[in-house]
């Protein structure tokens, strides 16, 4: 579900493009729903497989290779680079929902 909902986020920014129209909060909507869906689905995938989950990719028994331990760490920090997630919140709270401005003008 949550691989479909990113692709329909993605859909919206091709459709908005080919309208000539730049993206308000899209962006900021599908890059915050990426980021943190990719945090959960690691971190899961991490307790089910217990700590072998977390063994290197040069480990002999790391899970497909060490996939796992550097999806993770590669996750945590997509919510950081292209925009910290709590601006992206703030983003579309104010530009989308309308809401006052939470952080102080500087």
């Amino acid at each position: 579900m949550d691989e479909a909902v990113t692709r329909v986020f993605g859909h919206q920014l091709d459709w908005l493009a080919r309208q000539g129209e730049l993206p308000q909060v899209e962006g900021s909507m599908r890059k915050l729903f990426w980021a943190e869906t990719m945090q959960r689905h690691y971190s899961d995938a991490l307790d089910i497989l217990g700590a072998e989950g977390v063994l290197a990719p040069d480990a002999a028994r790391a899970p497909a290779d060490g996939m796992f331990e550097h999806g993770f760490r590669a996750a945590v920090v997509t919510t950081v680079y292209g925009g910290a997630s709590e601006i992206l919140r703030e983003i579309i709270a104010e530009r989308r929902l309308g809401l006052p401005r939470n952080r102080p003008d500087g």
